[in-house]
């Protein structure tokens, strides 16, 4: 028997597909990117959106239909090692399908891994086995670390990835208590005690970080780069910036260079 084998692709429906029922004896992985659709299997409907995960154990009857263009990472893996097999059904039953839910961030995250994984298969693999069972790997604990439940409420752990994609904006501490099911109050609590500081010390630790590595990997002129870390000024954003690290933007810049 030839040993574990791992094929994946990146696949795009109009309006109105229906896939049709069908069964396979792989582990099926799916994540919607784009768009909106259904899926069916063992007489259930479940709705579909993008940041759903969609995992089937095999000998699973299932379809899949479009209500919008919709576009799909699919991954189908067989004769995976049984630590694999073990990690796939801590996110799913052994004999029902299960849909999960990855944050806007996280989504984007998973699906640049996808596409480096992508890559990797298209070209000859020296270690053909190892690199199936080693990206499948990452590729599930990914789904472990970010699942949700659920797609109304938003997770504290997901918040966190809000608040690292608006260092440009102001963040509302009470859409996202709310948005998580939480009281201001509560929602602070529950931040704090998962990340140690308080959602808006997070956002100015997200942006100094943010801010540090614009100044070391880009040429950016320093107005546009406070720009982008949430300063309407270039003198407010320097001030901030030196009580931060010591330094102007300017000055620790030309450091980073000098390394």
């Amino acid at each position: 028997m030839s040993g574990p084998h791992v094929k994946g692709s990146l696949v795009v429906h109009g309006s109105g597909w229906i896939m049709g029922p069908h069964v396979h004896s792989s582990l099926e992985v799916s994540v919607v990117l784009e768009g909106r659709g259904s899926f069916s299997c063992a007489g259930k409907d479940y709705p579909l959106e993008a940041g759903n995960v969609i995992l089937i154990p095999p000998e699973l009857t299932h379809d899949y239909a479009s209500m919008t263009d919709i576009r799909f990472a699919v991954i189908e893996a067989t004769r995976m090692p049984e630590p694999t097999v073990s990690l796939f059904h801590r996110l799913a039953p052994l004999d029902e399908p299960r849909i999960l839910m990855l944050s806007p961030m996280a989504l984007e995250q998973y699906e640049g891994l996808y596409r480096q994984w992508l890559r990797m298969i298209s070209q000859p693999l020296q270690d053909e086995t190892r690199c199936y069972t080693t990206w499948m790997d990452l590729l599930l604990l990914f789904l472990l670390q970010h699942q949700s439940s659920g797609s109304l409420s938003l997770s504290v752990a997901a918040s966190a990835d809000v608040i690292r994609s608006s260092v440009s904006s102001e963040i509302s501490i009470s859409a996202l208590a709310k948005r998580c099911g939480l009281s201001e109050s509560a929602y602070r609590a529950s931040f704090k005690e998962a990340y140690g500081v308080s959602p808006k010390q997070y956002q100015q630790q997200c942006r100094i970080e943010e801010a540090k590595w614009l100044l070391r990997s880009t040429s950016r002129p320093i107005q546009l780069i406070g720009e982008q870390v949430g300063f309407t000024t270039i003198h407010s954003f320097s001030a901030w910036f030196q009580k931060k690290e010591g330094a102007s933007p300017t000055d620790w810049r030309k450091m980073q260079q000098g390394l």
